[in-house]
This record gives structure tokens, C-alpha cells and sequence, in this order.
């Protein structure tokens, strides 16, 4: 659809200065969109014709001044076709700074988003990691996807991205990608960095999101057991393939580290202290916190296993990520454990069964697994049956041993 632009020039009578003399300003219209600018110029009263927008008569000033303004009419034309010629939409605020020479404000979703990816992809390593501009891009993409196939557009100005808007979005996700609840939620999280950003920056006239809450779902991410725990260890595979997606998992295991941690480890990271303990001490790929465990028995003996097969500097060797996910599954089915393995799992595994069940504190499970707040860790740190059964046992001992223990029932 052909867009509607327009060029006033407006007199600003409620500034008439005491000369007579009004002040100039031009008006831009696009599709119903306006902005105003002073041209920093004036004119006398008696000389403008507010129907034509243009000073009236044949004196000097008036042809001076109408030879001005075509002049300026000229090149916002020129600067308006320009930008039609380069972006899928153009608004009067564009038009308006490519004439003042200001930098051109992006007015329109993706355009935004886009300028916001490329910023971020230049702090992968730095700031954020690789795995988190992934879901910056994926965002970006499903919106393109969703603006194509739901409105028939490129493109979308901030300020018709309303409240509608993102429930549509928000539902299309989880119908068209089949996504649950806590998926599309990390994609509407990241959209909603954006918009906020706008917002704040005053391309949007409302939040979008301010009517809007995002729901997650608690979901009990699970983790191995001891007995299926001990199946992995003691699972002979036939190949070194297996034995190699078995080593690494277990390392995670009795580590805690995830998969993109593990597979960034080098010599440098293994420190000895006084006692001649080796620990590890690294910071997360993902998040950047530091992280320090000590190298327990089994990731010992794993390290030591493949000190001659490493890859340059690296501990151990290491595959795609989606390729380790394939090859768990295949050690979990001839395991006989009926779960989602996963290279996640480890670390929850870790947190769970190798360290709380067996009296390591929270706060020290925490402080190994990289995180910054008690919360988090709660999450990986299930309070298992066992844990919660033993704890009670030891009360019941004390409480044996005090004034409670008198009372009987009578």
C-alpha cells in the first residue's frame, strides 16, 4: 500500500514577537504519523498565507522566502524517497532527522532489533556468551517469521507494536513451534528486553508489556539417582565413541560443570593447593561467574585416562553439543534409565545426588556451581526423600535426649 506524505509550513502565531514577526516551522506527515521542526526562520505577519502555507505578494521577502521553502520542500522529498528506497517503512521522525542531519532513529521493530543483535555479537567472549546471542538471533528471527506470515509485513513501527501485538506473538510461538509454556517465555522475555528498551528511549509510546505477564511454569528438572548413577559408571561400551560421551558425563557429574564449560578447560584451570589437592578454577562460559571444585576421585582418574588423546590444550575431548545430547540417550536406553539424559543433567545430578545427599551444604553447592543467588541452586538441589528422612532421624535422637522426652502419653 502507496504511503500518504505531506509537507506544511506552518507560522507559530502564539509566538508573534512584538515586531510582528512569526516564527516558521514545517510540518511532515506520513500515514497519519506528524512531527513539527522550527525552521529557524520568521517572517512578517502581514506577508503569510496560512491556506497556502507560503508568504503572499511579489516584494522581495515573500519571493525570497517561498524560494526558501520550496528549497527545503525539495529536499525532504529527496531524503523521503531515499528512505523509501532503503527500508520497508519509513516514518515522518526519519524523514525529518535525515534533513536535520541528525542520526536516523530506527522507528520500526526489527530494524531495532537488528541494530541491538549487532551490538551484542561484538561482546560474545566478552560480555555475554555465544549461547545467549543464539537466542537473541532466534528471537529476531521467529518476529521476522511472525510479521511475514501472520501480517503480511517486513516490518512494523514501534508504536503499532501494542498489547495484541505480543499475545498474538506469544500465541503463534507456541501454536506454529508447538512451544510449551517455559519455551516461549524465553523468547517473550527477550522481545520484551527489546520493547523496553524503546520505551525507555521514548520510540514507544506505551510498554507493550505492561499489561502483559509473562508465566513460567516450576518444572522439576530431574536428575540421576545413585543407582542410576552407578549404572553409567559401571557401563562397559563396545566402542570409543560411547566411552568417550561416558567419560565427559560423568566429569560433569562429579564436577558440576556444564558442557560448555567443560569443553573450555585447560591446564591453566587445574590448581594445586598445599595439600596437594587439585581443584579447578574457571568462570562459567555462560554467565562469566567464577567457579571452584575440587577434583574428586572419578573426574581425577577421567583426566588422567585421556591426558595423552587431548586436543591441544583442552582436558578433554569434546563434540557438538546436539551430537553429546545423541549419544546420552543411546548410554541412557542400554542403561535401562527411563529419563531425558541430557548434558544438563549432569550438573543437577552433581548438585543433587553427588553433593547435597551426601551433607554438602547449599551454600557451598552454590558457590561450586557458579551461582549468585541461594534460589538458584534450590532449583538443581532437590531436598530428596533420603536427605529429609535422615535429618529427621537425627531429631528425633536430640529431642530424645531433652525435656520433650519426658511427656508420655497418659
Amino acid at each position: 500500500m502507496k504511503s500518504t506524505f505531506r509537507i506544511l509550513f506552518l507560522a507559530r502565531w502564539e509566538l508573534q514577537k512584538e515586531d510582528g514577526r512569526v516564527p516558521l516551522c514545517a510540518r511532515i506527515t506520513i500515514d497519519g504519523e506528524r512531527v513539527k521542526f522550527s525552521l529557524k526562520s520568521d517572517v512578517a505577519g502581514n506577508l503569510w498565507d496560512p491556506k497556502s502555507g507560503r508568504a503572499k505578494g511579489q516584494t522581495k521577502e515573500a519571493l525570497q522566502l517561498n524560494r526558501y521553502l520550496d528549497s527545503i520542500k525539495g529536499q525532504m522529498i529527496t531524503h523521503y524517497h531515499a528512505l523509501s528506497s532503503a527500508n520497508e517503512v519509513v516514518t515522518a521522525a526519519m524523514v525529518r532527522d535525515a534533513f536535520l542531519g541528525t542520526d536516523v532513529k530506527s522507528n520500526t521493530l526489527l530494524a531495532v532489533f537488528e541494530e541491538f543483535n549487532d551490538r551484542q555479537e561484538k561482546l560474545i567472549g566478552i560480555d555475554i556468551a555465544q549461547s545467549t546471542f543464539n537466542k537473541y538471533d532466534l528471537t529476531y528471527r521467529r518476529l521476522k517469521e511472525f510479521l511475514k506470515a501472520k501480517l503480511r509485513k517486513n516490518d512494523i513501527l514501534l508504536c503499532q507494536v501494542d498489547r495484541n501485538f505480543v499475545m498474538d506473538f506469544e500465541a503463534w510461538l507456541k501454536i506454529e513451534y508447538k512451544l510449551d509454556t517455559n519455551s516461549s517465555e524465553k523468547l517473550m522475555r527477550i522481545f520484551k528486553r527489546i520493547t523496553t528498551i524503546c520505551f525507555k528511549n521514548g520510540q514507544m509510546p506505551k510498554d507493550p508489556f505492561c499489561d502483559h505477564k509473562l508465566r513460567k511454569v516450576k518444572k522439576d528438572r530431574g536428575y540421576l539417582t545413585k543407582s542410576e548413577l552407578e549404572k553409567i559408571i559401571d557401563f562397559k561400551p563396545d566402542g570409543k565413541r560411547l566411552e568417550k560421551v561416558r567419560d565427559i558425563f560423568l566429569f560433569c557429574c562429579f564436577t558440576g560443570f556444564d558442557y560448555s564449560t567443560t569443553a573450555a578447560l585447560t591446564d591453566k584451570n587445574i590448581v594445586t593447593d598445599d595439600d596437594g589437592s587439585k581443584w579447578i578454577e574457571t568462570h562459567r562460559v555462560k554467565t562469566g561467574t567464577a567457579s571452584k571444585v575440587k577434583l574428586l576421585d572419578i573426574p581425577l582418574t577421567i583426566l588422567k585416562k585421556h591426558e595423552l588423546k587431548r586436543d591441544g590444550n583442552f582436558l578433554l575431548p569434546v563434540m557438538s553439543n546436539a551430537k553429546y545430547n545423541q549419544y546420552l540417550k543411546e548410554i541412557a536406553s542400554i542403561c535401562g534409565i527411563e529419563k531425558n539424559v541430557t548434558s544438563h543433567l549432569a550438573r543437577h545430578t552433581f548438585a543433587t545426588t553427588v553433593t547435597y545427599a551426601n551433607g554438602v551444604s547449599i551454600e557451598s553447592i552454590s558457590k561450586m556451581l557458579g551461582h549468585t543467588k541461594i534460589s538458584t541452586t534450590q532449583i538443581y538441589a532437590r531436598i530428596v526423600d533420603k536427605t529429609v528422612s535422615d535429618e529427621m532421624d537425627k531429631l528425633a535422637q536430640s529431642l530424645r535426649n531433652t525435656s520433650f522426652s519426658s511427656f508420655s502419653d497418659k
